[in-house]
């Protein structure tokens, strides 16, 4: 994800709080909202709409992570692809189209080795001898540009940022949050930590659902007198990097999305 698409699920984040307590009727107060958040009425308006069709884009391809613009063009543009559709195999430099006139259409203002290192790093492509580079048929950073992505992202954010605010704004009430890490871990001390605490982190997010299962009884007695509705829940994620791969964790871990610490009342 790069800088630009960041960018606009903090600012969704933050609309999403303001237009809490800024409605006239059904209708959301723009003006109120840019007063609240410090953006323009104009990126209000339009955030706004992308809030409410669910399909967030990134305006301005500048915004976008050089790489992924790069990568896009290997698989779109005509001229870097081979007769089948595909993106052709490439000469990393040379005479008519390789990759660094690639990425000087597509990358902008970086250095054609630097996103070839990084495409390697990532493993978006694969050197393949005879000064040749490919794309590889998939990779998780190509398919992570989707709008569910940066909508995904927004919600954490904001649930996170809430619950931070809260406890600063109600310290005599806070909501608990806690974080612990431990430095210097070798990597295969740093994959043993993310195989336990993954099925750990699973069990403890298992639970939310076993207990609102157990208070069914108890709201359907109270529904009677009325509710005051609220909305709580329970995140967890692990610290880590690419270099302490974990093995894979048992069912119950692996069907479990592994959220950042939020909670809200």
């Amino acid at each position: 994800m790069g800088a630009g698409e960041l960018q606009i699920a903090a600012k969704l984040a933050c609309i999403g709080v303001a237009s809490e307590d800024a409605k006239i009727g059904n209708r959301l107060n723009h003006s109120r909202i840019a007063a609240a958040t410090g953006l323009t009425r104009k990126e209000v308006r339009n955030l706004a709409n992308l809030i409410r069709s669910g399909k967030i884009v990134v305006g301005r391809a500048v915004s976008k992570q050089r790489t992924a613009r790069v990568l896009h063009g290997w698989r779109t543009d005509p001229e870097y692809l081979d007769r089948r559709g595909n993106p052709a195999r490439l000469l990393i430099k040379g005479p008519s189209l390789t990759f660094h006139t690639l990425v000087r259409r597509y990358g902008g203002d970086v250095t054609p080795m630097s996103v070839l290192n990084e495409l390697v790093r990532s493993g978006a492509v694969s050197l393949i001898g005879a000064g040749r580079v490919s794309v590889r048929k998939s990779t998780p950073r190509v398919r992570g540009f989707g709008s569910d992505v940066v909508i995904d992202i927004t919600s954490r954010l904001r649930d996170l940022g809430t619950t931070l605010v809260n406890n600063v704004e109600y310290s005599e009430n806070p909501i608990f949050v806690g974080f612990c890490e431990i430095p210097n871990l070798s990597v295969d001390e740093a994959a043993l930590f993310q195989d336990t605490f993954s099925e750990r982190a699973a069990v403890l997010v298992d639970g939310v659902d076993r207990w609102r299962t157990s208070q069914v009884r108890i709201r359907s007695k109270a529904a009677a007198g009325g509710l005051q509705e609220s909305r709580v829940g329970l995140g967890v994620y692990l610290i880590g990097s690419q270099s302490a791969k974990p093995k894979p964790a048992g069912p119950r871990a692996s069907t479990q999305r592994v959220r950042g610490t939020r909670a809200r009342r």
